[in-house]
């Protein structure tokens, strides 16, 4: 069953923490600022060709906003367990509400950790077969980026994308500083420099990697209200050998939080729930191989951007994950 109270305190709690005032989010919707009154005060809900809007300016999933009954929604930054309360300790709320769909992960991982008889059925990725093939994909993701550097320094990319989805329009904003841009030549250096060496000693060896299906984010994450609380994540992509770290980069650095010191706790319980069944994984290792994610997963966005869909939140987040845990700024 729908709860209104809930829906309208999820709305009012996302919206001040986008710093939007009850008028200018109304403004931004088309709507009046008494519709808006009225759903956060609980008198009534948001039509249903309005969510998708209402969604993008917040900041989440259509599901997220609605399906507060069925669904413990692992982006949710206002909710802890099974009880909407208001956060007073915002980080080991956030480690909460993400422990069930990170030990998911770990165990999902696990499961197939250097197994190679799996692996001999698989194959590798044409990107790790050889050092030529690896080089093709890192100059792609180069060429992806030389093209959005190209667009975006000639004013080609939009400092503000307005459109409409069903009708309704939407509003975002872009803002990136040329340091910024500068990140990404620096991000396919470093690749072309130590991601043949990893790739030789790990996915040809079968050591330390496992199968991965590389759509780990929030909006893919469902958990049952059953006592166990199964992990259901949804859109399964791929099955191949992969680093951990893929699935983690795009589910915390694009999805929950991009900075090391919020989210290294989050990295951490991965990590111990992951040791529980695989061995010999150095933490060291691990956390170098979060960073090879975390570049990579930098020209996943730019390829997005490239194509007309202007995640500027979601680049804007792997910026900030590089800065932190590449640069260490």
């Amino acid at each position: 069953m729908i709860d209104n109270y809930k829906i309208g305190n999820r709305i009012t709690l996302l919206r001040k923490e986008k710093g939007m005032t009850g008028e200018k989010f109304a403004e931004l919707l088309g709507v009046s600022p008494q519709a808006v009154s009225k759903w956060e005060n609980s008198k009534n809900l948001p039509e249903t060709a309005l969510l998708p809007a209402i969604a993008a300016l917040l900041g989440t999933s259509i599901d997220s906003i609605l399906i507060l009954q069925e669904l413990v929604i692992l982006d949710a930054r206002y909710s802890c367990g099974d009880s909407y309360i208001v956060v007073t300790d915002a980080l080991n709320c956030l480690i909460e509400k993400n422990k069930l769909s990170l030990r998911t992960a770990a165990e999902w991982h696990g499961a197939f950790w250097g197994n190679n008889d799996v692996f001999g059925r698989i194959g590798l990725d044409w990107r790790f077969e050889t050092k030529e093939n690896l080089a093709a994909h890192i100059s792609m993701m180069e060429k992806d980026f030389r093209k959005y550097r190209k667009n975006e320094e000639a004013g080609k990319i939009p400092k503000v994308w307005e459109d409409e989805f069903a009708g309704t329009p939407f509003r975002f904003e872009n803002h990136i500083a040329s340091e910024q841009l500068n990140y990404f030549t620096d991000a396919i250096a470093r690749l072309k420099n130590e991601y043949w060496a990893l790739v030789e000693s790990r996915f040809h060896m079968g050591k330390n990697i496992t199968i991965i299906h590389g759509n780990m984010h929030p909006g893919a994450a469902n958990v049952s209200k059953s006592p166990d609380k199964i992990v259901k994540f949804d859109g399964l992509q791929a099955v191949r050998m992969g680093l951990p770290t893929e699935d983690l980069a795009m589910l915390i650095a694009l999805h929950i939080e991009p900075d090391k010191k919020q989210s290294l706790p989050l990295l951490d319980y991965y990590y111990r729930s992951l040791c529980e069944s695989v061995k010999e994984y150095p933490y060291e290792m691990f956390m170098n191989d979060y960073k090879i994610a975390v570049m990579e997963n930098m020209f996943f966005t730019i390829k997005h951007i490239n194509h007309g869909i202007y995640a500027f939140n979601m680049r804007d987040k792997a910026i900030r994950a590089f800065e932190s845990f590449v640069l260490e700024r």
